[in-house]
């Protein structure tokens, strides 16, 4: 309930109207049956026409406003609920966004969406009743036991009975469908990644005629969706079951009890209807009770859920260091004896161990799998070094704040993301704090204003997620046009011309060498033709540096690794 009051408070003013509303459609419903009992009674009596008219307007006009009452106690709730979840949203996405790269890639995108926004969607369906059918029941139910008092203090008596009945059975047995929800919220978690996963690879999936394959597991995962689905929905209609018997059980005694009245004499038609009635009415609170216990458990699964989700904690801790402890300018780059590996197990880095003087260019080579990658990602604090320590600008990377350190490294990777915006925002990333004529400058110099010129709306073309409308080439230039937007004091240039062709690859070339112009870079590659103009080369493998050193120098040595390099890479091209 603290949970659930810390994101229902912020809409408190809604809610206290949602609380008026619902004592005006309470207060209504309960009039109108003692309308009904005097037309009844005065019908019964030979009363005039124009009572009866008087009567039957009168119950006219409150069932309209009822009506009218019932559906802004409707629109409020789910403006109240939507509003509460939607900041928990917001939470999760955020928290989440801010989880290290362990947890994301043991994650997959469709089963975070699961998590972000099914969960949240039951929550929210809940969260919609709970004012309008769980209070408003219970003040119902109150004021008709109220009521029913003044009538028949025994009648009163049976249906208060069977109220806290249905009320015990509910709260003891409420939690009976929780696990069960939270491993149908799991299941169906599972299917959402498993067809995330499978659109991704669509063209792997075709290409090697897996398609039998996907779709046996997609049976499974389906089968076990339905299975947990069954189970859940059994457990959580237990409630309502229970309180349907108990309350067959009471109309059957009002019934009789009120017949007994009438035959006697101790009470009028209309006011066997009224007891009729009553009853009646005493069940839909409870029926609506029984059927929010569902809704209940499905919301407590998923609440259970997002604070799980909530309370993990990054490996990744920010430091609190700000941008200006970094110097200005080009930074240097030192590594001091780091070890990592990602799962703990087997280690990817091994005593790695160098210095980059602040504007120099350091190519890194080696063979798929020797930890190129891995270096760039530890400068970027994607993941902790197991040992040793990095520093940047002569500072321990672990005491900066990591906005700080974002806004002085850069990094430009094989594989550029677009996003569902504006051409501008594509280029800048959203930030609204760079001009159009820094932007245009900028794609000039980097040999990507000629795409910009040629597009219908210039800087306001719409792009699509995913940018399949952009060759390699521009999707590269992209990238090196972002990074150099930030104006950064290191970039890390990982592998950017590996899909190109060597005309695309020398054009991307130029550009980088002007990105690297006033900064530190690292460069990591395949093709040695993009380290002609670094000033070292660092030579890994299996996770260990076996060569570092002047580029000339270990070019001119023969016996140097990157010598063979060079003589290898010649002979591929020469055949």
């Amino acid at each position: 309930m603290n949970w659930l009051i810390r994101y229902l408070k912020p809409v408190k003013g809604r809610m206290l109207t949602l609380l008026v509303l619902l004592l005006v459609t309470t207060g209504l419903q309960l009039v109108n049956p003692q309308i009904v009992q005097h037309f009844i009674d005065t019908a019964s009596s030979h009363g005039t026409i124009i009572s009866l008219l008087w009567l039957a307007g009168l119950y006219l006009a409150i069932a309209v406003v009822n009506q009218l009452a019932t559906v802004a106690v409707s629109y409020l709730g789910n403006d109240v609920a939507w509003r509460a979840t939607n900041t928990l949203r917001e939470d999760l996405v955020r928290h989440t966004l801010r989880l290290d790269m362990d947890f994301h890639n043991r994650k997959s995108p469709g089963e975070m969406i699961e998590r972000i926004d099914g969960d949240v969607t039951n929550m929210s369906n809940f969260f919609a009743m709970f004012i309008a059918e769980v209070i408003g029941s219970f003040v119902l139910l109150t004021g008709i036991l109220i009521v029913m008092f003044f009538h028949n203090w025994l009648i009163a008596s049976v249906m208060t009975v069977f109220t806290l009945a249905s009320i015990g059975v509910m709260t003891w047995i409420r939690d009976l469908g929780v696990s069960a929800s939270q491993a149908e919220r799991q299941a169906s978690a599972q299917l959402f990644g498993l067809i995330e996963e499978r659109i991704a690879g669509i063209e792997d999936v075709q290409a090697n005629g897996n398609v039998p394959y996907v779709i046996r597991r997609f049976h499974r995962a389906m089968r076990r969706v339905f299975e947990t689905g069954r189970r859940a929905w059994m457990l959580r209609v237990i409630p309502w079951n229970a309180t349907v018997a108990l309350y067959t059980l009471a109309m059957t005694v009002v019934l009789l009890l009120g017949v007994h009245l009438y035959l006697t004499g101790h009470a009028t038609l209309g006011t066997l209807y009224l007891f009729y009635q009553y009853t009646q009415m005493l069940n839909d609170p409870i029926e609506q009770l029984g059927n929010q216990m569902q809704e209940f458990q499905k919301a407590k699964s998923g609440m259970r859920r997002s604070i799980e989700l909530l309370s993990l904690k990054s490996n990744i801790v920010d430091g609190d260091e700000d941008g200006t402890a970094l110097p200005a300018g080009p930074l240097d780059v030192e590594f001091r004896h780091v070890d990592f590996s990602y799962n703990g197990d087997e280690r990817v880095l091994h005593d790695i161990h160098f210095r980059l003087a602040p504007g120099e260019r350091l190519g890194i080579v080696g063979r798929t799998g020797s930890g190129k990658s891995s270096i760039s990602r530890l400068l970027l604090r994607l993941y902790n070094v197991d040992s040793g320590s990095i520093r940047i600008g002569g500072v321990d990377i672990r005491t900066l704040r990591l906005e700080a350190l974002y806004q002085r490294v850069g990094m430009v990777t094989q594989d550029v993301q677009l996003f569902d915006g504006s051409l501008r925002d594509n280029l800048t990333l959203f930030n609204r704090q760079v001009s159009d004529s820094d932007i245009l400058a900028t794609t000039d110099r980097l040999g990507l204003r000629t795409f910009i010129d040629a597009m219908p709306e210039g800087l306001d073309t719409h792009l699509s997620a995913g940018g399949a409308s952009l060759s390699a080439g521009e999707a590269q230039l992209f990238a090196l046009t972002r990074v150099f937007l930030t104006r950064p004091s290191l970039v890390i240039l990982d592998e950017p011309s590996s899909r190109l062709d060597p005309a695309t690859e020398a054009t991307l070339q130029l550009a980088v060498d002007e990105l690297l112009q006033n900064c530190t870079g690292m460069v990591i590659a395949h093709r040695l033709l993009t380290l002609e103009k670094v000033d070292k080369i660092m030579v890994l493998g299996q996770g260990r540096i076996v060569e570092f050193g002047d580029r000339a120098a270990l070019a001119a040595a023969e016996t140097s690794h990157f010598a063979g390099l060079l003589r290898t890479s010649r002979q591929e091209e020469l055949a």
